[in-house]
C-alpha cells in the first residue's frame, strides 16, 4: 500500500547572504529530503547582503504584507502538516516573526521553533512589557522547539518546557580524507581567524592575541580569512595591525571559498575564534573535521563542542593574555597539537558529521509528528 510522505511547510532563508542560519537552512531541507519527507520551504527573505542583517529599512517594512499573502496561499495548497520556523532573536524581526506565527495559529498549523540565535531570556526577564509580549506571542503557542545545544536549553525555558526542546547540532560535510598537513609550513606554526570580519567574532582580540604572541616565539605566522562587512571597522583592523608591526606575520586574506578555503585549513595547525556573540559557530566543526585544535569563547554552545583541554581550550575573549597564553601552549607542543587534533576529529565523526546531523533531523521531526511532545 503506497504510503504519503509528511508534509513539513520550512519557513526560513536560503543563502544569500551566507552565514550559520542561512546554510543550515540549506542544510535542512536536504535532511528532511533525505529523510522521505515532503518538504517545502517558504523564503523568510528580508536581507541579501550581511550589511543588511538586524537593519531595519523600508525595503523590509514592504515586504512584510507580502510574505503574510505567501504564507496564506501556501498554507492553502500545500496543506503542511507541521511547520519548522526559524525564528529570528532581534525584537523588530521577531515582531514580524509573531505576526506570520499567528497566521499559522489561525490555520490551526502545529509549528515548531528552530532556534539558531540566542537572548530569548534577556527579552523574558529585563525586557519591557511589550518586548515580553511579543516573545512570549512567539514563543509560547509553539508544539515545540530545536536548540543546537544542551546548554541552549535555559535561554528559551522562560517561555518553553525543556521537556518540549529537542537539540539538534548543526553538522557539516566531510572533507574527502582527513585533513593531511603535507602543505605545512614546517617553519612556522600557523594560527587562523576565519569568519566575516564583524567586531563581535573577535578579529581585534585576536590581533591582540597575535601580538603578544608574537613577543614569545619568532616561528608563527597568522591568516584572517573572511569578508569585511563595515568598511570603517575593517580600516581599523588594518590601522591596529600596522601600528603593532604586525604585517610581516599577520596575513589578511579577504574571503575565502571552496577550494581555496579547504587548502587554508589544510595549512593550518591552530584555529583562534574569539567571539563574543555567537550561538553554534561552523568554524570550529571545520577546524575540527580538519584535525585542528581550537581556541575559543564561552559563547552559546561553543563549550558543548569544544571541550576544553580535550579539542581546545575555551577562554573569555576579552581576556587578551590568557587567549595568547593558550595559542603560545599549541604553538610550542607540537604533540598537544596532535592530540587535541586528533580529539577533536574523533568528536567530529561522533557528532557533527551531516549524516549525525541527518538522523538527529529524523528524530526530531518523528518526535514532532507523533505527538510526543506535550
Amino acid at each position: 500500500m503506497k504510503t504519503t510522505k509528511p508534509k513539513l511547510l520550512v519557513i526560513g532563508q536560503l543563502p544569500p547572504p551566507v552565514h550559520g542560519s542561512t546554510v543550515m537552512a540549506d542544510r535542512f531541507m536536504q535532511a528532511l529530503r533525505r529523510n522521505g519527507f515532503d518538504a517545502r520551504m517558504l523564503q523568510k527573505t528580508f536581507s541579501r547582503r550581511m550589511d543588511d542583517v538586524g537593519r531595519v529599512t523600508i525595503s523590509k517594512i514592504v515586504r512584510i504584507p507580502s510574505h503574510c499573502a505567501q504564507l496564506v496561499r501556501v498554507i492553502r495548497e500545500f496543506t503542511p502538516e507541521l511547520c519548522v520556523f526559524f525564528i529570528s532573536v532581534g525584537m523588530t524581526a521577531l515582531a514580524v516573526d509573531a505576526l506570520l506565527l499567528r497566521i499559522l495559529r489561525h490555520h490551526k498549523i502545529p509549528y515548531v521553533l528552530y532556534f539558531h540565535g540566542k537572548g530569548y531570556s534577556r527579552n523574558h526577564t529585563n525586557g519591557n512589557t511589550m518586548q515580553r509580549m511579543i516573545a512570549a506571542d512567539a514563543l509560547g503557542s509553539a508544539h515545540g522547539g530545536m536548540v543546537l545545544g544542551e546548554r541552549l536549553k535555559s535561554d528559551v525555558e522562560g517561555f518553553m518546557h525543556r521537556e518540549r526542546l529537542h537539540v539538534v547540532p548543526n553538522g557539516v560535510p566531510d572533507i574527502e580524507r582527513p585533513a593531511g598537513k603535507s602543505t605545512r609550513d614546517s617553519e612556522n606554526v600557523q594560527v587562523l581567524f576565519l569568519s566575516n570580519l564583524v567586531k563581535t567574532k573577535g578579529p581585534m582580540e585576536f590581533l591582540k592575541m597575535a601580538a603578544l604572541v608574537r613577543k614569545e616565539t619568532a616561528r608563527v605566522r597568522f591568516k584572517m580569512v573572511g569578508r569585511a562587512v563595515d568598511a570603517r571597522f575593517h580600516e581599523e583592523v588594518f590601522s591596529f595591525r600596522r601600528e603593532q608591526m604586525l604585517e610581516d606575520v599577520v596575513e589578511i586574506l579577504g574571503p575565502l571559498y571552496g577550494k581555496e578555503k579547504e587548502e587554508v585549513l589544510n595549512d593550518t595547525d591552530i584555529l583562534v575564534f574569539p567571539t563574543y556573540k555567537d550561538t553554534f559557530p561552523l568554524v570550529n566543526l571545520e577546524a575540527m573535521q580538519h584535525s585542528i585544535p581550537v581556541v575559543s569563547s564561552n559563547e552559546g554552545a561553543i563549550p558543548d563542542i569544544v571541550r576544553d583541554g580535550i579539542n581546545g581550550f575555551i577562554v573569555d575573549p576579552k581576556n587578551i593574555p590568557k587567549l595568547a597564553a593558550k595559542t603560545l601552549a599549541l604553538v610550542q607542543d607540537p604533540a598537544l597539537r596532535r592530540r587535541m587534533g586528533q580529539a577533536g576529529r574523533e568528536l567530529y565523526e561522533k557528532h557533527y558529521t551531516i549524516e549525525a546531523y541527518e538522523r538527529n533531523v529524523r528524530e526530531a521531526m518523528h518526535r514532532f509528528l507523533s505527538g510526543k511532545v506535550k
